[in-house]
């Protein structure tokens, strides 16, 4: 019997400990949000060669944040090119994300997105866009979405085998995937100089927010990728630069090489289609990719865009 009881109590002892350690562990997990950073790829291919396009983008390291916006070609039947207003907005969204990081202010896309659209209004360049925006903090992501440009965000997931001994594998999974905000077909929800006001943008937006892992990808782009590339085929493009990645592969699986490679598949779709599936839409093409990393020190010129004016 007394036997018996000192088991009884070592095994509450043991239970208890371990009790405590699982406390520990799930307290200094929860005592904050995992500090992730972005590492980025872009690459932007016009429709017509040697023209600067329509579409415009940025992404940059130290705000970790990016945005791309589709100008409407609609408007070069009145002599405007759309692309000035397409890449006026973002740069006027990246000079606001800049004086909130400088001013201490927590990242806010609804506000730097009106702040944008309003400086835009406000200098008289005519035209109109979609918009989509994505900022992190620490593990958080948000995205700021208007129109038809799209994002997705893929984790890599690991597949068991069905049967002991079998193989793991790993598959891309769709953590999130945005849909195109239409008026009707070929009409995408757009901010144009033409308004009078805000409410276009203030009225209509999605905004959403995701916990990210290491190791997920963001690919965004405007519609001359999403209209040409399926998502099937995206993610395995994706999958690809993953398992290279893994596999101890650096500048081969870079993020600007994984922009790239969507960026030409994109671009060969749009001019020879394929008889089933997406493809055959002649359209500008801009695409920005994010791979999530433990945060490291990163420099303010870290900056990719086609936004800056030429001197």
């Amino acid at each position: 019997i007394v036997k018996h009881i000192m088991n009884v109590a070592t095994t509450m002892f043991s239970c208890r400990a371990l009790g405590q350690r699982l406390s520990r562990a799930v307290s200094s997990s929860a005592v904050g949000p995992r500090k992730l950073s972005l590492a980025f790829g872009a690459d932007f291919v016009p429709k017509e060669e040697g023209k600067a396009g329509e579409d415009a983008f940025f992404a940059s390291t130290s705000l970790a944040a990016f945005g791309v916006a589709d100008g409407v070609g609609g408007w070069s039947s009145r002599g405007v090119d759309a692309g000035l207003f397409s890449r006026a907005l973002l740069r006027n969204t990246m000079e606001s994300m800049r004086h909130r990081d400088a001013s201490k202010h927590p990242p806010d896309l609804p506000v730097v997105a009106v702040e944008a659209y309003e400086a835009v209004r406000a200098s008289g360049i005519r035209g109109s866009c979609t918009l989509l925006l994505g900022q992190l903090r620490n593990d958080m992501f948000s995205m700021l979405h208007l129109g038809d440009c799209g994002i997705l965000a893929l984790r890599p997931s690991e597949v068991m085998p069905r049967f002991h001994g079998g193989t793991v594998t790993t598959a891309m999974r769709i953590v999130y995937r945005s849909s195109p905000m239409l008026h009707r077909r070929n009409l995408p929800r757009q901010l144009s100089s033409e308004e009078d006001d805000v409410s276009s943008l203030v009225d209509h937006y999605d905004l959403v927010s995701l916990r990210l892992l290491p190791g997920d990808l963001l690919v965004a782009g405007t519609d001359g990728l999403f209209d040409n590339v399926g998502d099937r085929e995206i993610k395995s493009i994706a999958l690809r630069h993953h398992e290279e990645r893994r596999r101890g592969g650096t500048s081969s699986s870079s993020p600007g090489l994984l922009a790239s490679q969507i960026t030409q598949r994109a671009s060969e779709a749009a001019r020879a289609p394929t008889e089933f599936g997406p493809g055959g839409k002649l359209d500008d093409i801009a695409v920005v990719v994010a791979e999530v990393q433990d945060r490291k020190l990163v420099t303010a010129g870290d900056v990719l865009e086609n936004i800056m004016e030429s001197s």
